[in-house]
């Protein structure tokens, strides 16, 4: 059975995962994904998509949570120390897909994470996060850093804990960064070292070179990206604009979010604004622009790192 590290855990897999890292057989696991029969519940839409197909979702009784995705596989999440994984494709690199993405974020979930569906990388000593709507440039934001020599953290999905004193940190997830074909192209990118995500995406994978980062990186600044020409090109968010932004930036149905742990992701959203600055950023139109504005930021950024007063 292959065993992998992502999230800063260790995970036993009856099912090939290669984005994740490889690990050799543990002492101890923090848990396995498993083949398993799942029964569904009565299910319910998500807004959530993935490959055009819809996700929908069911919790049972005792609390396991399920995502169903049609032509796919079934998930179901118990406790944070199982994922029960019913395939219904004979397409392994579809399957990994559709594992280490939501499914995997269930897991996460139990087990107390704050979860953003979101793009994070390091700059410096620091963990900078970017999310917005479909399109905005999550990744196309993190390939112009990760270009400009930063760290890639995680990619679609972060995951972010909280030390005893309520500081947030960014827990890397895997390395591997998605990005579209006009990315690549407006990013000057080399094609030789990337792989199609699938047959019939016109997106692709970029594995970073080097060993990836495992230790959690104090987070520092999280921007909401838009393309609205209409709004300021940077303002910090309200306090009270803080946890509806985090909560649209979810990436499980919302539903899942009850009582208590919808108490809980309000704290955990005004601890983050604790820890990091908070910011809507319009997108710098073109690839250009982005650069400059990274090249501008990375420096800011190493100017005070390098500033002792």
């Amino acid at each position: 059975m292959p065993f992998y590290k992502a999230y800063g855990l260790t995970i036993s897999s009856e099912i090939e995962l290669p984005e994740l890292i490889p690990a050799k057989e543990p002492a101890e696991i923090d848990f396995s994904i498993i083949r398993g029969d799942v029964t569904l519940p009565k299910l319910k839409k998500t807004p959530i998509h993935r490959r055009g197909i819809r996700a929908l979702y069911g919790k049972e009784e005792d609390g396991n949570l399920i995502l169903h995705w049609d032509g796919v596989a079934d998930f179901k999440a118990v406790d944070g120390k199982n994922l029960v994984v019913f395939s219904h494709t004979e397409d392994k690199n579809l399957l990994s897909l559709f594992v280490v993405s939501e499914a995997l974020a269930m897991i996460l979930f139990q087990k107390g994470y704050f979860l953003l569906h979101a793009s994070a990388v390091k700059i410096g000593n620091e963990a900078w996060c970017f999310m917005g709507n479909p399109g905005a440039g999550k990744s196309t934001t993190a390939a112009a850093f990760i270009k400009a020599g930063c760290t890639l953290l995680s990619d679609d999905l972060t995951a972010i804990k909280f030390d005893d004193h309520g500081k947030a940190y960014i827990v890397p997830g895997y390395p591997q960064l998605k990005i579209w074909d006009n990315t690549v192209n407006g990013l000057s990118y080399d094609r030789s070292v990337l792989d199609p995500v699938s047959e019939g995406v016109n997106k692709f994978s970029y594995k970073p070179e080097g060993e990836f980062c495992q230790q959690a990186v104090p987070l520092s600044e999280i921007f909401f990206l838009h393309k609205g020409n209409n709004r300021p090109a940077l303002q910090t968010l309200k306090p009270s604009e803080i946890p509806i932004e985090t909560l649209k930036n979810f990436p499980l149905p919302i539903a899942f979010l009850k009582d208590k742990l919808m108490e809980n992701h309000f704290t955990q959203s005004f601890l983050c604004a604790k820890s990091a600055g908070m910011w809507r950023k319009r997108r710098p139109a073109g690839f250009s622009k982005l650069e400059q504005w990274v090249h501008e930021s990375i420096t800011l950024s190493t100017d005070a790192i390098a500033y002792v007063p």
